[in-house]
């Protein structure tokens, strides 16, 4: 994955990594969720809001209540995609399974662009400076799927079921 960036930038291809499912929670019939909030007791303060085109305007992720030093948590097992600047603005992204990407802004990391992060292990934290979408009271999390196609991670963080159903098997 490439950039143009100003200032200090690190990047990293993309790989495939292990299942995202590999431990799936085991009671009444309930499934860990694909994902989970990148910061500890999220308030989701701005919603996610797709936009009708790939340059069209909307808000490509959500907003979460927080303030600079906050911890982030990674949402899913994955690698360190990207660490550095865009645009004057501090970003981190992880590369996940199934081609998912979530970036971070803003957000700095100590971790090295190609190392794995587990599923809520802290890999980051919330910086400070500049920001288009919160000024010092947010991260903004944004999902993209390998098409690029935006996602809304607030729904990737809702529990998923599983439900047999009855096959006839007269037919």
């Amino acid at each position: 994955m490439a950039f143009a960036t100003a200032g200090s930038v690190r990047s990293h291809s993309m790989r495939s990594i292990g299942s995202a499912d590999t431990n799936p929670q085991k009671s009444a019939g309930v499934c860990r969720t694909r994902m989970v909030m990148p910061v500890a007791d999220a308030s989701i303060t701005n919603a996610f809001d797709r936009p009708a085109a790939r340059w069209s305007s909307g808000h490509r992720g959500v907003d979460i209540a927080s303030v600079p030093g906050t911890p982030l948590i990674a949402p899913d097992d994955g690698v360190v995609a990207f660490s550095g600047t865009v645009a004057g603005k501090s970003v981190v992204s992880i590369a996940h399974a199934g081609g998912l990407t979530s970036t971070f802004e803003p957000a700095t990391s100590d971790m090295e662009v190609g190392e794995h992060v587990g599923r809520s292990q802290r890999f980051g934290f919330i910086a400070e400076g500049l920001s288009d979408h919160c000024l010092d009271i947010c991260v903004h999390w944004g999902v993209m799927d390998a098409s690029g196609e935006y996602l809304d991670p607030s729904l990737l963080t809702l529990p998923r079921s599983v439900a047999l159903k009855p096959v006839d098997m007269s037919l």
